[in-house]
């Protein structure tokens, strides 16, 4: 099991870095800032509302931060933790997997690569409600069958939000429960995190895996602090806080975690007319045309919190992204 938010921060950190998130993680549950008429017009500037944008942001971000390094071992993850879980179903029955939020696939490529090579059936439900990212995927699925692979998978796109699709497959009118469903950096995105949660924990067939990745530690805790700023930003939910709902709401759950160092080098985002820093400055709050759009004293007073949250290598500031990969069994 992973260590304590707190415990690592100590560990990996610059001081100034860690000053900040103990702190964050102590203050969190009061409101150090009132700012929400302030920002009422941003409310309908959520990046997630905005399918292209979010994802064009997500992609300079992810330019700045996934190194080739990061990404072997991404897979490896991946590779690892799939082809480890133990399919509890008969022999000759189909594996069934949720993906939610799975984009335009190219997350899922990993999974599904090593899913049809140790199981005969796979019916593979993917639930993202960016159409456009739908269509990628189907794509991607187009050309890996063009290429002979992926002949034991059967695939099930939704364009829907997890909680449309759970609202139209209440239990009853879905044939059977899912073995693994898998949800990677999306549950910030869901309406109601918990609750929506552990509605899927039930969905899962006994034996079942739920795989998740939020983001912890640092990054974990600045999201806490950046919502007492920005009250319409990203919702303050990460890998700590999931995992402490979950033995709430299921005390007997089942999980494991696995920590990941990630960093992300956001000098960019301190030059005003830099179009990428913009942009990576809109995925960090989750509020698209941040800069622009918000009143000055809000964006000053986030630039002037982002900034100590950095630490410093080689004259470059690097902005703490670790994120942690969650597993639950249903026993």
């Amino acid at each position: 099991m992973a260590r304590s938010v707190t415990a690592h921060i100590i560990t990996q950190y610059p001081p100034q870095v860690r000053a900040i998130a103990v702190h964050s993680y102590t203050s969190s549950s009061r409101s150090i800032y009132n700012r929400s008429e302030k920002l009422a017009m941003t409310q309908n500037k959520a990046l997630v509302l905005f399918p292209q944008e979010y994802f064009e942001r997500y992609e300079v971000i992810s330019r700045y931060g996934y190194d080739e390094y990061f990404l072997s071992q991404h897979e490896k993850n991946l590779r690892d933790t799939f082809e480890g879980f133990v399919f509890c179903g008969e022999a000759d029955s189909t594996l069934r997997v949720l993906a939610v939020g799975a984009s335009d696939g190219t997350s899922d490529i990993q999974i599904i690569d090593t899913l049809n090579s140790k199981y005969n059936s796979v019916l593979y439900v993917v639930v993202e409600p960016a159409e456009s990212q739908v269509q990628k995927f189907q794509t991607l699925v187009e050309s890996k069958r063009e290429a002979g692979l992926w002949t034991n998978v059967q695939f099930d796109f939704h364009s829907l939000t997890v909680e449309e699709y759970l609202r139209k497959t209440k239990i009853g009118k879905e044939p059977a429960g899912f073995d693994i469903i898998h949800l990677q950096h999306c549950v910030y995105h869901f309406a109601d995190p918990e609750n929506t949660t552990v509605e899927l924990y039930g969905r899962l067939n006994a034996g079942g895996m739920m795989f998740i990745i939020l983001v912890t530690g640092v990054r974990e805790e600045t999201v806490l602090h950046t919502v007492n700023i920005i009250p319409d930003s990203m919702p303050s939910i990460g890998s700590a806080t999931l995992r402490a709902m979950l033995k709430r709401r299921i005390p007997d759950v089942k999980i494991q975690t696995q920590y990941r160092k990630i960093s992300y080098k956001v000098d960019e985002c301190f030059k005003e007319n830099s179009k990428e820093g913009n942009m990576m400055l809109d995925f960090v709050v989750q509020l698209l045309d941040f800069r622009k759009t918000a009143p000055a004293e809000v964006v000053g007073d986030f630039m002037k919190f982002f900034k100590e949250s950095c630490y410093e290598v080689n004259s470059q500031l690097y902005f703490p992204a670790d994120d942690e990969i969650t597993t639950v069994i249903k026993e």
